[in-house]
Parts: C-alpha cells; sequence; structure tokens
C-alpha cells in the first residue's frame, strides 16, 4: 500500500491537487490509520474554532436521535420470510424458463446426438494415433533378418568368384 507524506496531504487538505488525485487520497484514508493520523495531525486548533462556528448546537443531539429512530425501526419476520420466499420463487421461474428455451431450441436434442459421436471421433483419433507395437517390432525383425540374409549371399559370391 503506497502512504503519502505529510505534504501531500497538506496538498489535499489545501484542494491544490487534481480532483482525481483528491478523490484517489480520500480513499486512501478510508484504509489507512497510518495516513489517518498523519492527516489528521495536520488540523489545527484554528480550524477546530471555525468549525465549531459552523456546527450548530444541536447537531449532536439530533444526530443521535436520528440514529435512535432508525435503531427501532425493524422488519417484522413475515416480511422477512415473504422477501426470501419471493427471492427463491423467482430464482426457480428463472431457471424453469432458461430450460424450456433450451428445450423449444432443440440444445438438449443436438446434445444428445452430438456426445457420441464426439466419442467415436476421440475413440478414433486414439486407435490411429497410436501406432502397433506389435506390428512395428515384427516388421524390425523381419528387416534384420533379411539383411543378414543378403549379407551372408554377398559373401558366399564373393568367394565363389574369387
Amino acid at each position: 500500500m503506497k502512504h503519502y507524506d505529510e505534504l501531500e496531504w497538506l496538498f489535499y487538505k489545501e484542494r491544490v491537487i487534481s480532483e482525481e488525485k483528491y478523490n484517489e487520497m480520500e480513499n486512501h484514508l478510508y484504509e489507512c490509520d497510518e495516513c489517518m493520523n498523519i492527516f489528521l495531525s495536520l488540523i489545527d486548533n484554528e480550524e477546530i474554532n471555525s468549525a465549531e462556528e459552523i456546527i450548530s448546537d444541536n447537531f449532536t443531539g439530533s444526530v443521535m436521535g436520528n440514529i435512535k429512530s432508525f435503531k427501532n425501526k425493524s422488519i417484522s419476520k413475515v416480511e422477512i420470510t415473504n422477501m426470501r420466499f419471493k427471492n427463491i420463487f423467482g430464482y426457480y421461474v428463472a431457471v424453469a424458463a432458461v430450460a424450456i428455451i433450451l428445450t423449444w431450441g432443440g440444445f438438449f436434442s443436438s446434445l444428445v446426438d452430438t456426445l457420441p459421436k464426439a466419442a467415436r471421433s476421440v475413440i478414433n483419433e486414439n486407435t490411429l494415433s497410436t501406432p502397433n507395437i506389435v506390428f512395428n517390432i515384427s516388421e524390425k525383425i523381419v528387416n534384420r533378418t533379411s539383411n543378414f540374409i543378403d549379407n551372408f549371399q554377398n559373401i558366399n559370391r564373393r568367394e565363389a568368384a574369387k
């Protein structure tokens, strides 16, 4: 994680950097406690006093009241189970619709026809690509025997010719 130095945070505070860099540094503040501490150390008493003048006296009370009102509102269990049922039912409807469309389109029947053909072609390719080892060995034996007999006959002819 890249950390920013004090000068960069000062530029951030004074808004003398580009908007893109400003947003990047702001997002970094949410993730990095070390940089947050550096930034908070740049805030002086004068800025705190000016902020106190801007914020109303009942700000804290109104915020706390809003939080308490949100805590008291709850969703009943009946609504939660209805929402869960609707979500699950929606998924089942979507899956059924896809299955019907694929059936009408002939996907499953073509799959049943295509898979055996593909399996046969794979089997045929495997049998063609693997050499017949027994045939190769017997062919080598025949060739070597033939060469031996030819050499033996050539030697006999040379001796007879002398």
